[in-house]
């Protein structure tokens, strides 16, 4: 199923709104996890998916994919990415908060802040080839949004 949500913001109230829905989406993927309802899947870390941006970035549309779609193409963007790991996080028992959202540059990026506090960045850890310091995310400088 296929689900449109429309934002009528921008800016800041855009990182909320980012940010909830991020966190809505890893707990419903949470629960489809617990349930049995779909395939076990690898660890994010281990399942061979790679961080890469949406094709149709820029374009104002934002498909937040769901694990099992990212883990059958192989690849996923920053929110998606954020909603596996707080997912798989979530079913292991994990208190994790809400998402981290932050701008850079002109973009909006999502990370994981874990139960102790610490942020943790699955794009960054998937990249292709990683070198640290070389994702646009990395060299943008980076501002808190939400």
């Amino acid at each position: 199923m296929v689900i449109v949500s429309r934002i009528p913001v921008k800016g800041r109230p855009l990182g909320l709104a980012l940010r909830e829905l991020v966190y809505c989406h890893a707990q419903i993927c949470a629960a489809l996890m617990k349930s049995g309802a779909l395939p076990l899947l690898p660890p994010l870390y281990k399942s061979g998916v790679q961080y890469r941006p949406e094709p149709n970035r820029g374009s104002g549309v934002e498909d937040f994919a769901d694990p099992w779609t990212c883990y059958h193409r192989k690849w996923g963007d920053c929110d998606d990415l954020v909603i596996w790991r707080l997912a798989e996080l979530i079913v292991s028992g994990e208190a994790v908060p809400p998402p981290q959202v932050v701008r850079a540059g002109t973009r909006m990026h999502v990370l994981v802040r874990r139960a102790n506090g610490r942020l943790e960045d699955p794009s960054k850890i998937l990249y292709p080839g990683r070198r640290l310091g070389n994702t646009p995310a990395e060299r943008a400088p980076i501002v808190k949004v939400m």
